[in-house]
């Protein structure tokens, strides 16, 4: 997931997530399949918040 390539609005619901949960559940909402990797990320493997290039804001 890109973050440069959201809406604004998908923007600010992924910088109000404040779980790992919250990002799969807004993935899911937007119809976005998440790959093993963000997968991974999210579940604890790295960083969760890097999971779609969010340092991009």
């Amino acid at each position: 997931m890109d973050f440069n390539e959201l809406t604004e609005e998908q923007k600010a619901k992924a910088r109000a997530a404040k779980t790992p949960e919250e990002i799969l559940a807004l993935a899911k909402e937007e119809g976005y399949e998440l790959s093993d990797e963000e997968l991974e990320s999210i579940s604890g493997g790295k960083k969760w918040g890097f999971v779609c290039s969010v340092e991009a804001y």
